[in-house]
């Protein structure tokens, strides 16, 4: 008899679906407990038995997993950062593999986070805590502009914003804590963190870990849009670093994974590079989005998916060993200006140079469009290999130049 696999929600793209295919292929039975079935894409088609229940509630999933005979089940994981800690909680009610809630609870409280780092040593931007605008009024002379305004629970750049001057830093703020609930329903914390901006290139951190010892998969350059919402707009993996700097940033992630106390799977970690050394910038304790894992995948021929699924089912890591002999690289489509999308053309042209692996337009002709303010509003994604960082930097270079004058034509007005 199949093991089975339990998934508690997932995101509703990139490896949500997927990754209930590959556990299929890896000779589990996928199980999905979801609020609400309709909201993901493919899995009616999947065939997946599918659990309807309150996931905002350990106990009534608790219940649901009882009720699928607790022997069978190899383990519990989800897509999604929403709920990474509840997943946590019934790994550790169930004694089965994964990361302790108090381990998820560090990485996804970002306030809780920058508190454990501090207390560690672990260079980070400087940063403050409020709750109120009381308290934001309060600390307003010890604030230094421009800085980072974010929710300490967010995900995906969501309301991340840098402001220059005070009223943005009030306004941001206020916004953030009358946001009551996330993109699932769940409450926020309505808790705010303001951070020191920190110049320099950004990097993330692709690192694997069982039974507390991580590996590090690869460091990814990033390219985010600047000013004031920074959505990432480019990746390219392996990045191309000195010796010294590509060990201080792995030292650095590894020094702060054992600090939040991360001990199994996969982790993304964003790190900036300054004249004195690395810079955490937040911990995701997940596989990375933005597609990274499929830039690995052609770089390495490692399947992170394939890896974080096994972990979940107690299985270990059958090697450490793997190659980097290509380079790869995303490059995303994005809207210059506020309008509709009146068509995308010269897809034919793009799919004809050299190196394309991939190319995804995910936005609709007449839908409202406006430059990135998350990376929910990016249109789509163009993946491209080669054998040589220049060459697939040059090839995004192209790729950018044909987007950017050609295939978005905007409508005016929304």
């Amino acid at each position: 008899m199949k093991k089975k696999l339990l998934f508690v929600e997932g995101n509703t793209t990139g490896t949500g679906m997927l990754a209930i295919c590959k556990a299929e292929k890896l000779g589990y039975q996928s199980v999905f407990l979801t609020q609400n079935a309709n909201r993901y894409d493919g899995l009616n088609e999947s065939g997946c038995h599918t659990i309807i229940t309150d996931t905002d509630s350990i106990e009534d999933l608790k219940q649901c997993i009882l009720q699928e005979n607790v022997e069978e089940i190899a383990g519990i994981l989800t897509t999604s950062d929403f709920y990474l800690e509840t997943v946590a909680k019934l790994v550790q009610a169930f004694g089965l593999t994964g990361n302790t809630p108090q381990a998820i609870r560090l990485c996804r409280n970002k306030a809780l986070y920058r508190e454990t780092l501090s207390s560690e040593g672990v260079r980070q931007p400087g940063f403050t805590v409020v709750q109120s605008v009381e308290e934001l009024q309060d600390i307003r002379k010890s604030v230094f502009l421009p800085c980072l305004v974010k929710p300490a629970d967010g995900s995906g750049s969501n309301n991340v914003r840098l402001c220059f001057n005070w009223e943005e830093v009030e306004q941001m703020t206020m916004e953030i804590l009358a946001k009551k609930h996330n993109a699932r329903g769940q409450k926020t914390l309505q808790t705010v963190l303001l951070e020191e901006y920190i110049e320099g290139p950004e990097y993330s951190v692709e690192m694997f870990s069982w039974e507390g010892k991580s590996i590090c998969v690869g460091i990814t350059e990033k390219h985010v849009t600047g000013f004031p919402h920074f959505v990432e707009s480019r990746h390219v993996f392996p990045s191309v670093l000195p010796a010294e700097v590509k060990q201080e940033i792995m030292q650095t992630v590894k020094r702060t994974l054992e600090a939040v106390d991360f001990q199994f799977g996969a982790s993304h970690s964003e790190v900036k590079w300054t004249p004195d050394g690395c810079v955490m910038i937040e911990t995701n304790a997940r596989l990375a989005g933005g597609m990274i894992p499929e830039l690995i995948r052609h770089s390495t021929g490692m399947d992170l998916l394939d890896w974080q699924i096994r972990c979940a089912a107690g299985v270990p890591p059958e090697s450490n060993q793997f190659e980097q002999n290509r380079y790869s690289g995303i490059q995303f489509l994005m809207a210059q200006e506020e309008g509709r999308l009146s068509s995308v053309d010269n897809l034919e042209s793009l799919l004809k140079l050299e190196g394309v692996q991939e190319v995804v337009i995910k936005a609709q002709v007449g839908q409202a469009v406006q430059p990135p303010k998350s990376f929910s509003d990016r249109l789509g994604y163009i993946i491209v290999s080669g054998t040589s960082y220049d060459e697939v930097t040059e090839r995004l270079d192209q790729i950018s130049d044909i987007l950017s004058t050609k295939t978005l034509v905007m409508e005016p007005g929304v």
